[in-house]
């Protein structure tokens, strides 16, 4: 899915409210539901998504996030990964 005109990179206290959450292959695979990380030391740890297929809510891990823009997070994440992230509580 290419970018449009007004998306740009943001810093990850700026991720939008239930951002789509895209895989690799630019498909959507769920919506961010909450950033886990220690905003007074700007530490970033990963977001919450839930899964478009099948609803649970799982942890995406801030090193597979190598971008979030004001429209959307990006993640590397191949489709038969999703599986195997664990489930957020």
């Amino acid at each position: 899915m290419a970018a449009s005109e007004d998306e740009r990179e943001v810093a990850w206290l700026a991720m939008p409210d239930k951002a789509p959450v895209m895989d690799e292959a630019g498909q959507e695979i769920g919506r961010a539901e909450q950033v886990l990380g220690d905003k007074e030391d700007d530490i970033f740890h990963g977001i919450v998504v839930k899964l478009s297929r099948g609803g649970q809510r799982v942890e995406v891990r801030a090193d597979r996030i190598p971008k979030i823009t004001t429209q959307r997070v990006y993640t590397d994440l191949a489709a038969d990964e999703l599986e195997q992230l664990p489930e957020y509580r």
